[in-house]
């Protein structure tokens, strides 16, 4: 067999390696770079929520007992309650990055102060991979203004 004939037998040799490549290693290197992507945006969207939701828990003083006896000290029921609308009203994207939101904790862990957490799933691109999953968590302290 002379060169020339070999040459010709071997033509598209190196374009079956460019589609094996680009198939098995560009192709999950790209869909990786975007679920990294993705994974930071979720994160960063859902400690805005965990924020808002721990804030408003903040907000919820036990009037009750304040007029009564002047205590300041917050409401665990009416603080969880605050705490699940901030949260869902702000986690309103989910759906828009396709990931899902969880309110996980709402703790009144001290007279005055409150602590949240929450957890999201997102959808990797590529499929039959594990989800991923991103918890946050957040603190606040309710705050009298005296006049």
């Amino acid at each position: 067999m002379t060169d020339s004939a070999l040459c010709r037998s071997q033509q598209g040799y190196s374009m079956a390696w460019y589609a094996v490549v680009l198939l098995f290693v560009l192709a999950p290197l790209m869909s990786l770079a975007v679920d990294i992507t993705r994974l930071l945006f979720v994160r960063t969207d859902l400690q805005t929520s965990v924020d808002a939701a721990c804030e408003a828990a903040a907000l919820a003083a036990d009037t009750r007992t304040f007029n009564r006896t002047g205590v300041q000290q917050l409401d665990p029921g009416l603080a969880a309650s605050y705490a699940a609308h901030a949260f869902y009203a702000s986690a309103a994207e989910a759906d828009l990055v396709q990931y899902s939101a969880s309110l996980t904790l709402v703790n009144v862990f001290a007279p005055t102060e409150v602590s949240c957490a929450a957890v999201a799933a997102v959808v990797p691109l590529i499929p039959f991979s594990p989800r991923l999953e991103v918890r946050v968590y957040a603190q606040a302290k309710m705050r009298f203004l005296e006049s």
